[in-house]
């Protein structure tokens, strides 16, 4: 008896849940008027179905709307300048729907464009504005946080060696061949680098995408304009912040080899299926797998012995900030360590070959009202940034860690004697990490800008002039310390005496040093005409721009 009432109970359900679902299914016509708070019909509203694109109209000159959905599902009336508001679709198909004004807040929202900063409301380009908190991760480059975090953005890390792992970055993809692809960076009205600058000193950071918002910077900006204000002072007290950061990185993917046994096993394997004799006897992989002979039948994991599984990176912000009515000033500092995942040799004291890269921002600005039309703004910032590497060459690093298989040559011979089967992808990866020297590059960048802001209402209200002049310097030192041991390379069969019999594959190089130096040096000059005029409820702008770029490079070796 019990069994039949749950069958009967089951069969109701699915009755119901079919019943429910051929409802949801049923397709309507839907119609009705949208108006305001004050009862006036609303023209242009969108109308359109929750989460199906495509299925949208727009309201007619009485506010009207007609449209086809199912039931239950949602309508979502949208329009600028008030809330939007979402209908669930019942028995009832004459939806009248209120919407109501949006917060004054929200419509007076700004926004930094090419022109200065605009009413979010009136900006009819493709314009981006980032929430700086998304991008406040510990990393010495801020273009390692776009991907994922600003819509229209692709970034691409190529490297993650410390001090050259930033991120190459496009906005809606390369619009350009032959030439420069990146984006242009304007920090305060001036070209600049992005990699540099401290996240912690941005006030605003905007990304224009479309024609419409970079016409002004010509060819320049046809990749896209990414433009940065940094933080200025406050009339108000002092304020002082601080911030330290820490984490630790690691290879989102490292190969695993075998082991030396399984290494020999399958090379024997790969001959006797070609007819041909192994190479390794029962005897040899024995002496492999207990280690009974390690400078003829080594078992080394290159992987393992030479790479750590993570390194720390920290950073440390320090800013303060006050003023009054006639001064206000901004001033902050960073520092920032990325560590490197190479194993170092305990023996070297003097000296440290492990990839590292280490920098101190620096940031002061100055507002100062000279008159109540007349505000001057004055910057310095910079960056020492110091890079050190391994002597040996980066790629021949890795190839030499991918390349050399587990049994061919040990770090070391019982003997002391460096191994080497010699060059390219067949060298020690050993040598090539610890005991081929070390990199040192200086980067030294020196930033001034000075900004005079002039309101000419006395000539017309809405006029405004703005003057810009930049010095940027930027000074480049490498300094590389080569030296390279003896190799040699052990034949597969002992001396009677049951001695190695060792030939050398590379002659010894003594401690050599190489450097270069380069400085680059840019002046910029602009001027800026600006002209606002609002007419009722309308906004009329106007800018007239010049400027002026002359840099200069030199570079010297030794």
């Amino acid at each position: 008896m019990k069994k039949i009432i749950f069958i009967l109970i089951a069969m109701v359900g699915m009755m119901s849940f079919s019943y429910a679902q051929d409802t949801a299914q049923i397709a309507v016509t839907v119609t009705g008027t949208v108006i305001n708070e004050q009862k006036e019909p609303l023209a242009g509203v969108t109308v359109a179905v929750k989460d199906q694109p495509g299925l949208g109209i727009s309201t007619n000159d009485k506010g009207e709307y007609t449209i086809k959905a199912n039931k239950y599902q949602w309508l979502v009336f949208t329009s600028v300048g008030y809330d939007p508001m979402e209908v669930l679709i019942k028995d009832q198909l004459i939806l009248d729907v209120t919407l109501k004004t949006a917060d004054q807040k929200a419509m007076d929202e700004i926004v930094v464009t090419a022109l200065g900063r605009q009413k979010k409301v009136t900006v009819t380009g493709a314009i981006t504005t980032v929430d700086l908190t998304t991008l406040k991760t510990p990393t010495s480059s801020i273009t390692n946080a776009l991907a994922g975090n600003a819509a229209g953005v692709l970034a691409m890390q190529g490297s993650g060696q410390p001090g050259s792992n930033a991120s190459e970055f496009w906005i809606r993809g390369i619009s350009t061949f032959g030439a420069g692809t990146g984006a242009l960076v304007m920090v305060d009205g001036f070209e600049r680098s992005l990699t540099e600058i401290n996240i912690e000193d941005i006030e605003t950071f905007t990304i224009l995408k479309d024609a419409s918002t970079t016409a002004i910077y010509g060819s320049r900006g046809a990749n896209g304009v990414v433009l940065i204000t940094t933080k200025k002072g406050k009339a108000d007290k002092v304020s002082i912040n601080g911030k330290y950061e820490a984490s630790h990185n690691t290879r989102t993917f490292t190969p695993q080899f075998v082991d030396g046994h399984t290494y020999a096993s399958l090379m024997n394997e790969a001959r006797t299926t070609r007819t041909e004799e192994p190479f390794y006897s029962a005897e040899d992989l024995n002496l492999i797998s207990n280690q009974l002979d390690p400078d003829l039948f080594p078992d080394i994991n290159w992987m393992n012995m030479f790479l750590k599984p993570s390194a720390l990176t920290q950073r440390a912000t320090l800013n303060f900030d006050g003023g009054g009515a006639l001064a206000r000033y901004f001033v902050s500092g960073s520092y920032i360590n990325e560590g490197g995942m190479y194993e170092t040799d305990e023996n070297l004291k003097n000296y440290n070959t492990n990839a590292n890269y280490k920098r101190w921002n620096y940031r002061a600005n100055v507002d100062m009202n000279l008159t109540k039309t007349t505000l001057v703004r004055m910057g310095v910032s910079g960056s020492l940034g110091k890079q050190n590497l391994p002597g040996g060459n980066y790629s021949e690093i890795w190839a030499s860690l991918m390349g050399q298989n587990p049994i061919s040559i040990p770090i070391k011979y019982s003997t002391g004697q460096v191994a080497s089967r010699g060059g390219a992808d067949r060298q020690n990866p050993w040598v090539l990490i610890t005991q081929q020297g070390y990199i040192e590059n200086w980067e030294n960048k020196v930033q001034t800008n000075v900004t005079l802001e002039q309101n000419l209402k006395f000539i017309t209200p809405g006029l405004r002039f703005v003057g810009r002049f930049g010095y940027d310097n930027n000074n480049n030192n490498n300094i590389r310390r080569m030296k390279w041991p003896e190799g040699w390379i052990a034949e597969r069969q002992r001396q009677s005496s049951g001695e190695l019999r060792l030939n050398r594959t590379i002659a010894e190089q003594l401690l050599v040093q190489q450097s270069s130096s380069s400085s680059e040096r840019w002046e910029t000059l602009q001027g800026e005409l600006h002209y606002t005029k609002n007419i009722k409820q309308h906004n009329l702008g106007g800018c007239c721009n010049t400027r002026r770029k002359k840099s200069e490079y030199r570079q010297l070796w030794r």
